[in-house]
């Protein structure tokens, strides 16, 4: 979805607050996922409720999916991430 100017002007308006509120130490990527995570897209977030609602269905009907150390070392190899 394109960025409107309306939600830049939000944006903007989020930081210039946080910013003066204690939120000076922040990086602009951890400024904009805040403001992202207050403000979600309708679009992307009637996309992850089917998804998620598709996955439910599917454990419903005996998908066990992937064990989580399978999928963490797939996107470690995958990105070249160090083990922790």
């Amino acid at each position: 979805m394109p960025t409107s100017t309306q939600e830049l002007q939000s944006f903007q308006k989020y930081a210039a607050a946080r910013i003066q509120n204690g939120g000076a130490m922040l990086e602009l990527d951890d400024l904009l996922d805040e403001w992202k995570h207050q403000n979600p897209d309708p679009q992307q977030l009637q996309e992850d409720v089917v998804a998620v609602r598709a996955a439910l269905r599917a454990m419903e009907s005996g998908d066990a999916g992937r064990p989580a150390e399978e999928v963490v070392r797939e996107i470690r190899t995958k990105y070249k991430l160090a083990k922790e």
